[in-house]
């Protein structure tokens, strides 16, 4: 009896979260070729690691999270990649500005997302990616 009361206690108190689940748009079949090419590279760099989850990969390294690529979802926008950086200088909140393949719903916003179009937008990714990257490494 003490079973089945916890496991409906767990349902009743599960409904009442207060966040709403995001939204996870399904992506084309080119974004994820593209986010193969990335995760490869990035699979490359040393203590970088993935992990599937929610129909994207995370990417860490060690133990920090620091980018998620579609598998056949993304984040926010389809056809995006995002990445958390924990650290803002004027400069990188400038440069995220300036962007515009960058969406963020605020300027706080935790995650990051980056549009990719086309082949020519990786290099510009990887950028991003390399930044996040390296301040997974200083957390």
């Amino acid at each position: 009896m003490k079973q089945r009361e916890r496991s409906s206690l767990g349902r009743k108190a599960a409904g009442k979260v207060g966040r709403p689940r995001p939204s996870l748009p399904h992506v084309s079949e080119e974004m994820k070729r593209l986010a193969g090419l990335l995760e490869a590279e990035m699979l490359g760099w040393p203590k970088v690691t993935s992990r599937p989850m929610f129909g994207l990969n995370g990417i860490y390294r060690g133990p920090n999270i620091f980018a998620v690529l579609p598998r056949t979802r993304a984040m926010e926008v389809p056809d995006s990649i995002a990445f958390r950086l924990l650290k803002r200088p004027r400069h990188v909140m400038d440069e995220l500005h300036n962007d515009k393949r960058i969406v963020a719903s605020t300027p706080e916003a935790k995650w990051i997302s980056f549009v990719i179009e086309s082949d020519a937008e990786i290099h510009a990714a990887l950028n991003w990616l390399a930044l996040a990257y390296r301040q997974a490494g200083k957390s």
